[in-house]
């Protein structure tokens, strides 16, 4: 499972990594604060317990619980948001009950970017299978090289793009592709996605081609990072390429 925080972060459960998108940073979590993060992400907007926690995060993996332990895994979950640059309180502390997501955090999973070429069913997999179904090392290379490309065409200081991009201008929106991408293969790949094209404002748009392997098959799917002019508010989301490997 896949998610995205605040538009800029991604949390991948079976990388168990948070990641920045924007500069490439990228925090490789433990077991128990992957699974710990993951519950909370799956319960937005509802209260778990303490008792919950320790059920769902500690006892059912033989990992020790107590107030003290679960306390430190939140913490260091907060730092490490911090760290990558979220200024946002995300995982809130409701006081001798448990803790909850933020309501005003803006969270979105893979489920919510599913595109019709998604619509097929993805086969279950046993738990024993699971346990070692984790994405090869070079996927969080990719990834990790996909956000210092960005970091290099997203320039704050003079707003200067990467010279091995070109820019195309549609409407109000300034997109900026890699050479292998063409302006059509980035309009026939919107058409099909839940999120729609919206150029009615001002906007500039990076669009990143991206290959992924995985033991379900292998895909590619399109990174997409939506920026105000100022790039003070970034959106990022995925969208799968119809003609996929």
């Amino acid at each position: 499972m896949r998610f995205d925080i605040e538009g800029f972060i991604t949390f991948d459960t079976e990388d168990t990594s948070l990641v920045n998108v924007l500069t490439g940073d990228c925090i490789e979590l433990s077991q128990t604060s992957t699974r710990l993060l993951a519950e909370l992400l799956n319960h937005q907007g509802d209260l778990l317990s303490r008792n919950e926690i320790f059920q769902s995060v500690f006892d059912k993996y033989g990992a020790r619980a107590s107030n003290s332990n679960l306390n430190q895994y939140i913490s260091t979950l907060r730092r490490n948001l911090c760290d990558l640059g979220v200024e946002k309180e995300i995982i809130v502390t409701v006081p001798r009950i448990g803790f909850k997501i933020s309501e005003d955090a803006i969270i979105n999973n893979d489920r919510e970017y599913k595109t019709p070429c998604l619509d097929e069913k993805i086969p279950e997999v046993s738990p024993a299978y699971q346990k070692w179904r984790y994405r090869p090392l070079f996927t969080k290379i990719l990834i990790v090289a996909a956000g210092i490309m960005m970091m290099f065409v997203i320039n704050y200081q003079i707003g200067r793009v990467d010279n091995e991009t070109h820019e195309i201008v549609q409407g109000k929106c300034q997109f900026f592709l890699t050479p292998a991408l063409s302006m059509k293969e980035v309009a026939d790949s919107f058409a099909l996605a839940s999120q729609p094209l919206d150029c009615s404002s001002v906007k500039e748009v990076y669009v990143y081609r991206q290959q992924i392997k995985s033991s379900l098959g292998n895909y590619i799917q399109l990174l997409i990072v939506e920026c105000k002019k100022s790039k003070s508010n970034c959106v990022s989301f995925y969208i799968r390429e119809q003609g996929n490997v």
